[in-house]
């Protein structure tokens, strides 16, 4: 799967939550469907969002956090990313690989 071209299907026509705050509060409140993570997302945050909710699966690409803010046309880096819908883009189908 090209993530980067879903990521900005799903920002056309779905719903994305960008950084570590905004997908915390979607997980807190069931709201998310997957969290996308950076590469070089802080290890710390990962465990307590995993801990804390682990009906949502979190999927761990190989971009880095500056790299993840590109794909997804934003000037500033991305850390974090809550899918809380995914319009028609297929990012629902990735699964979690922390484990």
């Amino acid at each position: 799967m090209d993530i980067v071209k879903q990521l900005k299907t799903a920002i056309k026509n779905g719903t994305l939550l960008f950084g570590q705050n905004q997908t915390a509060t979607a997980c807190a409140h069931g709201e998310a469907k997957l969290v996308i993570l950076a590469a070089n997302c802080p290890l710390e945050y990962v465990e307590e969002l995993h801990s804390s909710h682990p009906d949502v699966p979190i999927h761990r690409v190989a971009m880095v956090n500056r790299e993840l803010g590109a794909a997804c046309a934003k000037p500033f880096h991305v850390s974090t990313i809550c899918v809380v819908d995914a319009g028609s883009s297929d990012l629902l189908s990735l699964r979690s690989n922390l484990d």
